[in-house]
């Protein structure tokens, strides 16, 4: 992801429908700076035939902005149902790359 930016972010998460009665959360790490995306955040599909479940979910000016340059972010998907069982992804990496426009700008400005 670019710094100053609000990209949309495409996770799979495969061998299980998100879609049906789970609460998912979408974790990115960087040292100390945590962000997590749920609930009406994120956008989501299940696709039977490759048992895959894509996410997706926007980032934004501001929140691309608090991650170091150059340092990846950690991803991680965490999921649990009624029943209180929990399970998680892998973590995942994602890059953090620079933005020479390095400020919030807004429509119209």
């Amino acid at each position: 992801m670019i710094r100053y930016t609000t990209p949309i972010l495409p996770l799979e998460v495969e061998g299980i429908d998100l879609t049906q009665n789970e609460d998912v959360y979408v974790t990115l790490e960087q040292s100390c700076k945590e962000l997590t995306k749920k609930g009406s955040d994120l956008t989501m599909s299940y696709d039977a035939q490759t048992d895959i479940t894509s996410i997706t979910f926007m980032l934004t000016q501001e929140e691309t902005a608090a991650f170091a340059l150059n340092r990846p972010v950690d991803v991680q998907v965490n999921f649990i149902n009624a029943s209180g069982v929990r399970d998680a992804t892998n973590i995942a990496t994602i890059p953090v790359m620079r933005n020479l426009l390095d400020k919030v700008i807004a429509y119209g400005d």
